[in-house]
């Protein structure tokens, strides 16, 4: 199995359903290699949901010394989400520089300052454009950020759209793209497989759920084999979900190792 690089709990992430503990009774039960813990940090989200996106981080590490307790010999590693918007790179840099976290992804939940999860609304515009402006927003929040391991889910942007058919793919915007994996790789960062996003799209009764096969044979062609697995879980029932099928589409492109993070630093296991 793998270790699974992206997920939540309802300790410190607000929209999920898991406790530590039943996260690592299911992992251990998957014989998984390991598990991130990645809560949600948005700061400044622009909703008004009744509930902060923000946790006390040092609360979360007097938490996580109890989940270690619990895990035992099973390998847990303390992570964080990042919700970016343009003007707290410097912010998150700073903040996340005073605590030992093992892995920091960097994500983008917003389209024109708002969420599509609440505000569909977006959407009304074609799909290219709006596909076209994440991306390059993405692309910005890779160049202008520094202190982060991992790029979360660059197709968060699908999971919500109507569109016929709401795939992601280079084909709508090969030079946002371009600008986006160049500097994924120029920064020496990891480009996440989130497979929450092909679970979502299955869900839907789409086919076409992998990721767009262009995009990952451009990654590689530039140069890029920094690659995660990330299930997004916020329940225990998706953990490594879609795992070995996403390993093994990735071997056809060349990719030969997924990535994790220990202390800050870039560990792999075979695909």
């Amino acid at each position: 199995m793998f270790t699974d690089t992206h997920n939540h709990t309802s300790h410190f992430s607000s929209d999920a359903r898991m406790t530590a503990k039943e996260l690592i009774d299911a992992c251990k039960a998957m014989e998984m290699n390991g598990v991130t813990v990645t809560e949600h940090y948005e700061g400044d989200y622009p909703h008004d949901i009744g509930v902060p996106q923000i946790f006390d981080i040092p609360e979360y590490f007097e938490a996580f010394k109890s989940w270690e307790e619990y895990a035992g010999a099973f390998p847990i590693y303390k992570g964080i989400e990042l919700g970016y918007q343009k003007h707290l790179p410097e912010f998150y840099d700073e903040m996340v520089a005073k605590y030992p976290f093992d892995s920091v992804i960097m994500s983008n939940h917003l389209f024109d300052g708002k969420d599509p999860y609440f505000f569909r609304d977006c959407y009304e515009k074609d799909m290219i454009s709006v596909y076209t402006q994440y991306i390059e927003e993405m692309a910005e929040m890779v160049e202008k950020c520094n202190n982060f391991d991992i790029v979360g889910h660059y197709d968060y942007i699908n999971r919500y759209a109507p569109y016929e058919k709401p795939q992601i793919k280079y084909s709508q915007c090969p030079e946002a793209f371009d600008r986006f994996l160049s500097a994924i790789i120029s920064k020496d960062k990891c480009l996440e497989i989130n497979t929450r996003s092909i679970d979502k799209m299955r869900k839907k009764g789409l086919n076409d759920c992998l990721p767009d096969k262009e995009i990952l044979s451009r990654y590689f062609e530039l140069g890029g084999r920094n690659i995660s697995l990330g299930s997004d879980s916020h329940a225990s029932d998706t953990l490594c979900i879609h795992f070995r099928e996403a390993a093994e589409y990735l071997r056809s492109f060349g990719f030969t190792e997924a990535s994790y993070y220990v202390a800050r630093k870039r560990f792999s296991e075979p695909l």
